[in-house]
């Protein structure tokens, strides 16, 4: 054990005391400390500038809708519109960070968020509807579209679209308004030049969507403007009955706090595995490997080594930790942690680490450099990084047959597993352990066959093995 116990403190020292690891471990935060800020203050929700005609030809018959489309694309219809949708999109954000963020920082917050939203009011397209009669209405849809065409005698694919052309042609379809004989309604058309912004596109669908439903409404004998304010409710935000008192409730802490444990297993378990891989065929490759043998066994080498990148992997884990728990204490929303998520996030950590480290050792020990360790090293992160794949359907159904089915399924138990006792709708705790138990006996297994691996592969040079290879290596040690 002593020998092991050198071999661990060797690699640790050889690990954390770099300033490639310095650098590495702490720079990420201190990037996204001033990056967030940054480009928060350099974001423009303003659309570039639109100005242009917007044709609308009625197929329906019905003269209130040329009208009333009209009215809705005219700049203060479309101004109000923007106004309206930036103001319930703000409100909703300042809900959340009421919800995480402390007073005074959300004042400012909020102060921001208001700039940005004036300055995308400023954004609103300047367009002129023409609504003329058309004489031949199915004719001149299609005349109207090839104008929207580029240029036939374009040269170039970033060509300007044709001068005469509107920005965008509206066709209001035969039965908008009323049904047809079979009962049924239709909508309408849009059709757009090349490269016209998507906001615009959706600013006119949705004014022109609205236009029709108008004149549904008062083709039925119903008052447009009494139905709107009738289906208008705003819902207020949920309160949570905590210990610290009552807090507005926040849609992202179902996502973010079992999004955010994942995040550190991941990091540091991985961290770990890549360094031990790496230094494992740097010490192959330069023959220091063969030195260590002399004193030691090929599995107190592996132990040794594993146990070293264990500690800084713990290194980072706990430093990534501290960060965490410091930015939610600071937004006062410490409630969002319980004590069990911790105690779980290392339980799982350890298990997650053992079972990479033993494949990264197996994988290391059997290559000669980190370009033959690639066609071993695929399918191992394709397996592991499922559940970074998988989250998001995992964090809304955390009792579901795929969440349940991936928390006993190894090597992919840990990370499921930790974003169901994350969630806001944790599994049974018999489930917890009999994932715990599945990850143990997992690590022993992987273990053992690491050690046969790392026996033979450890003073193998030449060819790197296949899978083939690997089953044979096992087989005979």
């Amino acid at each position: 054990m002593l020998k092991v116990f050198h071999i661990a403190v060797r690699d640790f020292k050889a690990t954390v005391f770099t300033k490639a690891f310095l650098i590495g471990a702490l720079v990420p935060p201190l990037i996204m400390l001033v990056a967030i800020p940054l480009v928060t203050m350099l974001i423009k929700n303003e659309p570039p500038p639109v100005k242009g005609r917007v044709r609308v030809i009625d197929l329906s018959g019905d003269a209130s809708v040329v009208q009333r489309v009209g009215t809705a694309l005219s700049p203060e219809a479309l101004r109000e519109r923007v106004q309206t949708d930036l103001r319930e999109g703000t409100d909703k954000a300042k809900e959340q960070i009421d919800a995480m963020v402390p007073a005074g920082q959300a004042q400012q917050a909020k102060a921001m968020m208001d700039a940005q939203a004036g300055a995308a009011a400023r954004g609103v397209p300047e367009l002129v509807v023409v609504t003329d009669p058309p004489a031949n209405p199915v004719a001149d849809v299609e005349k109207e579209k090839d104008l929207l065409r580029p240029r036939s005698n374009a040269s170039d694919a970033g060509a300007e679209p044709n001068p005469d052309a509107p920005l965008a042609l509206v066709v209001v379809l035969e039965h908008a308004v009323m049904p047809g004989p079979d009962g049924t309604l239709e909508g309408f058309d849009l059709f757009v030049r090349p490269k016209v912004d998507i906001r615009v596109q959706g600013l006119l669908r949705q004014q022109v969507r609205r236009a029709i439903v108008d004149a549904r409404l008062a083709a039925a004998g119903h008052d447009p403007a009494k139905m709107a304010s009738l289906l208008r409710l705003d819902a207020p935000a949920a309160v949570e009955m905590t210990d610290s008192g009552e807090k507005k409730s926040s849609e992202l802490r179902q996502i973010l706090v079992p999004l955010a444990f994942m995040i550190l297993l991941w990091v540091s378990t991985f961290s770990g595995g890549q360094m031990l891989l790496t230094s494992t065929i740097e010490e192959k490759s330069n023959r220091i490997m063969e030195v260590l043998l002399s004193a030691v066994s090929p599995v107190q080498l592996m132990t040794g080594k594993i146990l070293g990148q264990m500690a800084a992997s713990l290194a980072i884990l706990g430093l990534y930790s501290v960060l965490g728990l410091s930015a939610i204490t600071a937004l006062n929303r410490a409630d969002l942690i319980e004590t069990r998520y911790l105690v779980y996030l290392f339980v799982f950590f350890f298990i997650a680490y053992f079972t990479i480290a033993s494949m990264m050792a197996a994988i290391g020990s059997a290559v000669n450099d980190i370009h033959e360790a690639n066609s071993l090293l695929t399918p191992v992160m394709l397996v592991v990084t499922a559940p970074m794949v998988l989250m998001m359907p995992i964090i809304f159904n955390p009792k579901g047959m795929l969440a349940t089915v991936l928390s006993f399924t190894p090597p992919v138990s840990p990370f499921v597993m930790l974003l169901r006792v994350c969630s806001s709708d944790p599994p049974p705790t018999w489930q917890v352990l009999l994932s715990m138990l599945v990850g143990v006996l997992t690590v022993i297994a992987l273990v053992r066959i690491a050690a046969k691996v790392f026996r033979v592969g450890v003073l193998m040079y030449g060819k790197a093995p296949n899978f083939a290879t690997l089953i044979r290596w096992i087989r005979m040690a």
